[in-house]
């Protein structure tokens, strides 16, 4: 039987009630959405029916790398709500990144209905499983009944939808909603829909690794080396700081480098570039923990080695690119310090533990200078300078090669962050300014200028966003990364790959109304990072040569125990 449009409007505001609900039980804090009409059952739902903070963005890309930022953030899911047609593809790179890095996303897409696909109907596309295997589930859920058997099948999809985004292997979920007109009744005066009591969420977490297998895999070996990779905190790992037997090389964004531990090691780039280091230094066992980080250096280095490796990772993926075999194991981050670390032979640690100090100090002494102009200067005093409990968001490319290179730990607690899932430039300032969010603490971006370019639609968000971020843009013409390959040497360099910009930097943030300074002298930018803004936006420019810069690194690089730059 042909339902009447009011049966269909009503139909639609009960679901989005239910929906509202629903996730409000469940625990969801934000969604974000981009306007449109087709998607008005669930915004209506959201504003009127749950404490949800409900949040507009007004392109869906934008508001796709926010959501991920603040999820990176706070460690929960973060829904997107947006219309029909191609509004959803302009999620997909941060729907790339989230699921390649493990951030927790809920995607909620409003459709036309099944009657008006295929057809010619206007923003329309087939939107079911648009996003493929980059989601950990698709739900298509039914033009909206007002059956009560309905509602309990919603209720119980959201719950699976939530649980799966927050599961082992955490990450985004979509859910494509069909609407038929109209919309909302004609009078809002509905009596608030009842749910069923029997929302919940899972709690906890099991892993089909135990701490006691890799403890035996581990054991006897005499040469051991860990690495921890970015989710690796300093917390999961403590008994191994506080007694430290085990070199731990620490990626760029693991919070493990802050530690002072004796066994952190931050200068392996360097090392690992000395033949007789390494010559010396050969381990008889690698404990990978998470991903590894970015060196391409450390990465051959493996592969060059023809022994045991063991990889810990909590999502049960592949995450090991090192060609050889190696044994991996399921196990969340924060039970590694109950495993049992085999005892090395004497002197093991010291030999890497007082050539990172040797280099360390070399370092130190090489950016005592005023190294003008040189953008790998900014990681290293952000690393000294940033105020305790502070958020840094780091652009790829070298950016967050930099942060690997310079980066000095200090014992500080401060929080890194990226995008490295899939290492693009794409969503920077988005998700920068997603981490800061609603937070009360200083936030930091460190980017190029293409990167911040590429982005920098993000910048319409500038008068919703509650917080405070301090931009450090370093400005070399073009990208920098593209120095460091041999097809610099190229005449087709600069157009094809440098791609340098011009552009006024300074008339882009004041046509949003936002802070901007260009500064040039390394005590100002000094002061920048010690006394940030308090709230809003701050963009500093930092111009620097990028043809200099590789010159630079390249010396600062070739630093050693045995050798200065």
């Amino acid at each position: 039987m042909k339902e009447t449009p009011d049966e269909i409007a009503r139909a639609n505001f009960v679901f989005g009630a239910c929906f509202a609900k629903t996730l409000s039980r469940l625990g969801l804090q934000t969604i974000y959405f981009s306007p449109g009409s087709r998607s008005t059952p669930l915004v209506i739902g959201i504003e009127r029916y749950s404490a949800i903070q409900l949040i507009p963005v007004l392109d869906e890309r934008s508001a796709s790398f926010i959501a991920l930022g603040q999820s990176k953030q706070t460690n929960a899911p973060v829904g997107l709500i947006c219309t029909s047609g191609s509004a959803l593809t302009h999620w997909f790179p941060a729907v790339t990144e989230a699921s390649h890095s493990g951030i927790p996303l809920l995607l909620f897409s409003a459709d036309r209905p099944p009657e008006l696909q295929d057809c010619g109907a206007g923003q329309t596309i087939y939107q079911q499983n648009l996003f493929g295997s980059f989601v950990r589930q698709f739900h298509q859920v039914k033009v909206p009944q007002l059956r009560e058997d309905f509602k309990a099948q919603l209720i119980t999809t959201l719950q699976s939808a939530y649980q799966e985004s927050t599961g082992l292997n955490p990450g985004p979920v979509h859910l494509n909603f069909p609407f038929r007109e109209p919309f909302l009744p004609r009078s809002l005066g509905i009596t608030d829909p009842p749910i069923p009591h029997s929302i919940c969420r899972l709690e906890g977490k099991d892993y089909p690794s135990t701490c006691n297998e890799i403890s035996e895999q581990i054991s006897g070996y005499e040469r051991p080396l860990i690495i921890a990779g970015q989710n690796v905190t300093s917390k999961d790992i403590e008994p191994w700081l506080k007694t430290p037997t085990v070199p731990i090389l620490c990626d760029a964004l693991s919070s493990v480098r802050q530690s002072d531990a004796s066994n952190t090691i931050l200068r392996y780039e360097n090392l690992l570039r000395d033949p007789q280091f390494t010559q010396n230094g050969k381990p008889d066992l690698l404990v990978a923990l998470g991903a590894l980080p970015t060196s391409k250096t450390l990465r051959s280095w493996i592969t060059s080695l023809t022994i045991p490796r063991i990889v810990i990772e909590p999502r049960g993926i592949n995450i090991d690119p090192i060609p050889s075999e190696s044994s991996s194991f399921q196990l969340g981050f924060d039970h590694l310090k109950e495993i049992r670390l085999p005892s090395p032979e004497k002197d093991w640690l010291a030999y890497w533990a007082d050539a990172e100090k040797q280099v360390q100090a070399k370092i130190d002494l090489a950016f005592s200078s005023e190294l003008a102009q040189f953008e790998g200067k900014l990681a290293y005093l952000l690393s000294l300078y940033l105020p305790t409990d502070s958020n840094l968001f780091v652009a790829n490319s070298m950016p967050i090669r930099d942060l690997e290179w310079f980066w000095k730990k200090n014992g500080a607690a401060l929080r890194l962050f990226g995008n490295r899932g899939v290492n693009g430039i794409d969503g920077t300032l988005g998700t920068a300014l997603g981490m800061a969010q609603g937070t009360s603490v200083p936030n930091y971006l460190l980017t190029g200028e293409l990167g911040f370019l590429h982005d920098s639609n993000a910048l319409l968000f500038a008068k919703q966003f509650t917080g405070a971020l301090t931009v450090f843009l370093i400005n070399n013409d073009g990208g920098g990364i593209f120095e460091h390959l041999p097809i610099s040497n190229e005449p087709e360099f600069e157009k094809c790959f440098a791609t340098p910009q011009k552009f006024d930097l300074s008339k882009l943030c004041a046509s949003f109304g936002i802070q901007y300074s260009l500064e040039t002298d390394w005590k100002q930018i000094i002061e920048k990072i010690k006394k940030p803004i308090s709230k809003g936006i701050e963009v500093i420019e930092i111009p620097t040569d990028r043809k200099k810069d590789r010159q630079t690194r390249h010396q600062l690089l070739s630093i050693s125990p045995s050798s200065d730059a």
